[in-house]
């Protein structure tokens, strides 16, 4: 098992049935929230981690990042 960081965040956004029902929506919304945000909070766990129950959002491994 490789050793990873591992960081969580919240978002909360107002309770809107269309952001249920329409996943493109509350993506877009999320997305609105993260780019008007001047610092991310999260929180951090590192190392030898065991695989997440969430979903998880990876880095593109490129030629440059590997």
């Amino acid at each position: 098992m490789n050793k990873i960081i591992r960081a969580t965040i919240t978002i909360e956004v107002p309770y809107d049935n269309e952001l249920l029902n329409y996943g493109s929506k509350l993506d877009q919304k999320l997305r609105e929230v993260i780019d008007r945000t001047k610092h991310l909070s999260c929180s951090v766990q590192a190392g030898n981690l065991e695989p997440s129950t969430e979903p998880v959002l990876e880095r593109l491994k490129t030629k440059e990042n590997v």
